[in-house]
């Protein structure tokens, strides 16, 4: 009954009946049913795209493929596929062996990335770097469950591995200050968790072509790319690939534009019977001050002011300051006053 309080007895009567189940309630009208939310979930960090993210995976993967071709002398290239955010107990599948799995570090308060090439792909990188050009091959017998990667195995992997985290560094170096280097390798799939399973992962693939075939999958947290989050949702900026070279280029160029520079050492006036009576060695006297700056213009208009002096036997002018507003206002307005008014 609407506008009915209940006392504290017809609660606890109500309360036992709905758990009893002799009393059924019923759902609130016009609305739909509840569903059930955790909020410890990151679910909410699976939504939406990441077009900088991805511009960033192509400069790696470009950079990246230059570095092993110049290491190996073979034709290698690489595509990376789009970003994609899930949780790392999801991701564990992909480390279960014969899987290489590269630990390494962000050098970014402490975080940590998974590096996972898949079955043959390392093998075939280290052939290659130690003059194997015959890549991989596709009809070899499949690797066996787990095979721990010798010494000089590991040194070798980890020099091509360098060219990726260096291309790594200088592709997000404009978002986020990177330091990633290699740490172990891990055949064990226990051994290389970096995280909780319920945590969020952003997974970039990199997928190499040519002399040598294999994917590579990078798994970061994604609390190590959270504080750039709004950049990495944005489109791309211009001035993140800008090239200075080009800035660089423009300022020579403009250095090199002549302008003129005058500075006017006073004014007066004649009549023409006088102008046209003057001889040499005739003396005309300025309307200036000994002792005043003078006003110096720039393509018409007043940017300094001097002091005319003697160096070296030549007549220079010593800039002293920016332009006074009392000696350059009179010079604007008479040079504005000579201009042709329009009909």
């Amino acid at each position: 009954m609407a506008g009915v309080l209940l006392n504290p007895d017809e609660i606890n009567a109500l309360m036992s009946a709905i758990q009893d189940g002799r009393v059924t309630p019923e759902p609130p009208k016009g609305r739909g049913t509840a569903i059930a939310y955790d909020l410890t979930s990151q679910d909410r960090v699976i939504r939406g795209q990441m077009p900088t993210l991805d511009a960033i995976n192509e400069q790696i993967a470009s950079a990246f493929a230059m570095g092993m071709a110049g290491r190996t002398r073979l034709s290698i290239r690489v595509a990376c596929g789009p970003a994609s955010l899930l949780k790392f107990g999801d991701f564990n599948s992909l480390l279960s062996p014969p899987t290489t799995v590269c630990v390494m570090s962000l050098g970014n308060a402490g975080s940590q990335a998974l590096l996972v090439l898949e079955p043959g792909l390392a093998d075939a990188m280290i052939a290659a770097a130690l003059g194997d050009k015959r890549g991989r091959d596709e009809n070899a017998a499949p690797a066996e469950a787990r095979r721990e990667l010798t010494n000089v195995e590991r040194k070798v992997l980890t020099r091509l591995l360098t060219v990726f985290t260096d291309a790594m560094q200088a592709a997000w170096a404009p978002v986020l200050a990177f330091r990633p280097e290699i740490n172990r390798f891990e055949s064990d799939p226990r051994l290389a968790a970096i995280a909780p399973v319920n945590e969020a992962a952003v997974l970039c693939s990199y997928e190499i072509d040519g002399a040598l075939k294999g994917l590579m999958q990078l798994a970061m947290p994604y609390t190590a790319i959270e504080p750039a989050k709004k950049a990495l949702m944005s489109p791309p900026q211009m001035h993140h690939t800008a090239d200075s070279r080009f800035a660089h280029r423009l300022e020579e160029e403009i250095n090199q534009v002549e302008v003129e520079l005058r500075a006017v050492l006073g004014k007066t006036k004649v009549s023409l019977r006088k102008l046209l009576d003057l001889e040499p060695g005739d003396v005309l006297t300025l309307g200036t001050s000994e002792g005043v700056s003078l006003p110096v213009f720039v393509e018409g208009r007043a940017k300094f002011t001097g002091q005319p002096k003697v160096v070296g036997g030549s007549l220079s002018l010593q800039i002293d300051r920016g332009p006074c507003e009392e000696i350059r206002r009179p010079f604007e307005q008479e040079s504005e006053e000579k201009k042709p008014q329009a009909a």
